[in-house]
């Protein structure tokens, strides 16, 4: 064997050399140019999250803390509803089923205790409200039941409910396409605790045994959609009865934090004090549940709108103010402490801010363009191969110094950390790319001919109109099925696309650019200079809750008469409060303004049609509903607030719906819905989400993508058709860069002919397939909600 030598087959490299403490170099490419705040230490684990052992005094002292909070938390619950006199728990019941009613629930529910209640005599059909006195536990009930043919009733039931009692059936299923979106509508809303009843077994069979294989598939069911609750009671036996009644005296309910955020109540009695021939005091007498009133605030009635507070007369005290209150007062004192009579500073019902205050509104006749020769872009501002023309370029009539920015020397820098908007300028980033692919397969040979066939020709030829009009209707119906851009727009070969994307401007990038909030604009609404702003929403929210709970004048458990400013045509609206439940709302300061609002927003998984924007839907947050036009726009994060308009909603996708309405201060969750005639219930449930923000720098731009096809090339220099049609439109939208599928950039060279076709520079060769594309950007403005009364 001669000539053998070893030969090493796994070569593993030297062991890298251990050390203690890291060198710089290692720990420069460790933390890849990460720059550690100030103040912050890492631990062990590299986090800046303390890692501080703490003593076992300190942790005695933690554990301390907690119970205590719990215990005082505790204590507050039963100081609420404890005693005889205490304040009644609100339950609303909701039969899912067309078999299952809510005074045979009632009904189930009370017989196997004694019970004081109104007319006890006979219980009438929903919808009622009554009040039941359970001895047994000391308790004091509101049962509501909605009526069930009134989507918007149930829904304003359940959100003052402290518990919600769903029936189900033994021998009927749930309508899917009704009482399971009201189970997911009361989800999606707030919904504070629950329970699970049926009262007809004994109609599926006459043995326990069958009873219980339809029960146990019943709380199956009831489990997918409340996965806490582990079993649902079977009101026809004693024993489950009185089980559901203690759950409901004894239990403590969960609080829903936007609702508990504000004060309100629900009415046990109602009356009117005429005043004079237009208004009158409205009387609601009731027990006060969340934060308080205070008599310098609005109060919201749903369905109704918002109503200033003439005076509040506190009837009787919770425990609380008679302990800090009442005790050793006078006859005077006591009368002083317990009415409460709104003053000079009281809030006024203006939504907007007075006409004196409105910005200065651009004259339609002035906001005119003219020829328009904007600069190129390179490594200072201009693209290469082009000289500065910032000196004597045109402008529209009226323009701003700050809005000639748009159109003479826009040197903003590239930014492509959003994939979902395009760069005109500097490079194209491959989640562009993706965005704009093309899927050309079909065309690709006809294409490849046609370049193939004129390569060849020497010049340019300026083509007649009907061979222009013949070649242009083939390449549409190429393209017809393969629409590459979801913003694209199509030019018809008389139309002026000067005249119609005059308002329309080109941005190097969306997200740097300098978009000024209040630029004159005659397309503003006139009531955008009269909005409340609010600069940051997150302080200002923390501050007015804060001084909403310190400055209650009556506070959850007090029994008050609310005298309301209340005009007389709206008497015949109000309904005797044993037949439905009339909830009353205390807003926070400022929350009747108009400001310009952010909610988020993602379809509901069920809902198959499209959703485009500025197409009605009826929206609730919180107390409020309205009926808008809402905006629909990207959920990016950009630094200079400008975001994309989106024309659909997409599934699967949290979007943002602005539009102009009343302020939330409690961030409540949004459900959307969409009037329907072939719904049972007469609203399709579309989307849902929470209440933001009020943000008017917020600026929404919507983009159009225009697209030529090249069809003869020559190195980097592209002659492109079927972009533009006259060429007076070619110089107009000149200064716009262009980019292709493939990344390409470039800027329109020159006008050929006269039927609109350009040569075009880019920065390397364009193939066959590419498609050369120009976006545009124009600022859309939201519109103003109408509340959703009397409905």
């Amino acid at each position: 064997m001669a000539g053998h030598s070893h030969r090493s087959s796994i070569k593993n490299g030297h062991k890298g050399f251990k050390s203690r403490h890291s060198s710089k170099g290692a720990l420069k490419r460790l933390y890849k140019g990460k720059v550690e705040k100030a103040g912050a230490e890492k631990n062990d684990n590299g986090s800046s999250k303390s890692n501080r052992v703490l003593t076992k005094l300190q942790r005695k002292n933690a554990a301390k803390q907690l119970r205590d909070q719990k215990m005082a938390s505790t204590m507050e619950m039963k100081k609420l509803f404890e005693g005889s006199n205490g304040a009644e728990k609100i339950v609303t019941i909701i039969p899912l089923a067309s078999d299952v009613s809510a005074a045979d629930i009632l009904k189930g529910l009370v017989s196997s205790v004694e019970s004081e209640a109104e007319d006890d005599t006979g219980l009438v059909e929903a919808p009622f409200v009554k009040d039941v006195h359970i001895k047994s536990f000391k308790s004091n009930l509101k049962i509501i039941s909605p009526d069930m043919g009134n989507f918007m009733n149930i829904l304003d039931s359940a959100k003052v409910a402290d518990f919600v009692v769903f029936g189900l059936s033994g021998t009927s299923e749930v309508d899917p396409e009704y009482g399971e979106q009201i189970i997911r509508a009361l989800e999606l809303q707030g919904i504070a605790s629950y329970m699970g009843v049926v009262t007809n077994l004994s109609a599926v069979h006459a043995k326990e045994k069958f009873q219980l294989d339809v029960k146990q598939s019943l709380e199956s069911y009831f489990r997918h959609f409340f996965p806490s609750e582990q079993r649902i009671y079977n009101l026809e036996k004693p024993s489950d009865s009185a089980n559901a009644l203690r759950t409901l005296c004894q239990k403590f309910p969960r609080g829903i934090q936007w609702r508990d955020n504000r004060g309100y109540m629900v009415a046990n009695k109602v009356d009117f004090i005429e005043r004079d021939a237009d208004f009158g005091e409205l009387v609601i007498e009731g027990t006060v549940r969340g934060i308080g009133f205070h008599a310098n605030r609005l109060v919201h009635i749903p369905d109704m709108g918002d109503f200033q507070i003439s005076r509040i007369e506190r009837t009787a005290c919770s425990m609380r103010r008679k302990k800090g209150v009442s005790d050793g007062l006078s006859a005077l004192d006591d009368e002083l402490h317990n009415n409460f009579e709104s003053n000079q500073d009281r809030e006024t019902l203006e939504e907007f801010a007075p006409n004196d205050a409105e910005m200065e509104q651009m004259p339609q006749g002035e906001f005119e363009y003219e020829n328009l020769e904007a600069a190129r872009y390179d490594d200072h501002g201009f693209l290469p191969g082009r000289e500065q023309h910032t000196n004597g370029v045109k402008v529209p009539k009226g323009t701003s110094e700050y809005q000639a920015k748009w159109y003479l020397d826009d040197t903003v820098p590239m930014d492509d950390e959003i994939e979902d908007y395009r760069t005109i300028g500097g490079e194209i980033d491959e989640a562009d790319n993706e965005d704009m692919d093309l899927d050309l397969q079909d065309a690709e040979e006809e294409t490849i001919e046609d370049n193939e066939q004129t390569a060849n020709e020497p010049m340019f030829v300026d083509l007649s109109a009907e061979e222009e009009a013949r070649q242009l209707s083939e390449y549409r119906a190429l393209e017809k099925e393969d629409r590459e851009f979801p913003d694209e727009i199509e030019l018809e070969p008389t139309e002026s696309a000067i005249e119609r994307l005059r308002r329309y401007r080109g941005l190097k990038n969306l997200h740097n650019c300098n978009w000024e909030v209040d630029e004159k604009d005659p397309q503003a609404p006139p009531e955008w200079g009269r909005l409340l702003r609010i600069s940051n929403y997150r302080n200002t929210r923390a501050k007015i809750l804060k001084e909403a709970r310190n400055e209650a004048q009556v506070v959850a458990g007090d029994r008050i008469k609310l005298y309301l400013k209340f005009p007389k045509r709206l008497l015949e609206t109000i309904r005797h409060p044993n037949q439905t439940a009339l909830a009353v709302y205390g807003l926070l300061a400022h929350e009747h303004k108009n400001a310009m609002v952010n909610l988020s927003i993602q379809r509901w998984e069920e809902y198959d049609k499209p959703v485009p924007s500025e197409e009605p839907l009826l929206v609730q947050y919180g107390a409020r509903r309205y009926r808008t036009l809402p905006l629909f726009s990207s959920a990016s994060n950009s630094p200079n607030n400008v975001h994309k308009f989106e024309s659909f909603l997409q599934p699967d996708t949290l979007s943002i719906a602005t539009f102009f309405a009343p302020v939330d201060f409690t961030q409540s969750p949004a459900i959307y819905f969409k009037e329907s005639a072939t719904d049972p219930k007469g609203l399709e449930l579309v989307g849902h989400g929470s209440f933001l923000n009020a943000d008017h720098t917020r600026i929404l731009a919507k983009r159009v993508i225009l697209t030529g096809h090249p069809f003869r090339f020559h190195k980097s220099v592209v002659t492109v058709r079927y972009m533009f049609f006259h060429p007076e439109d070619i110089e107009w939208f000149k200064s716009i860069p262009l980019f292709t599928k493939s990344g390409r950039t470039g800027f329109i060279k020159e006008s050929l002919g006269t039927h609109g076709y350009y040569k075009a520079t880019f920065d390397g060769r364009l193939s066959a397939q590419d498609v050369v594309a120009m976006s545009l950007y124009k600022r859309k403005w939201p519109r103003i909600a109408q509340p959703l009364l009397n409905m």
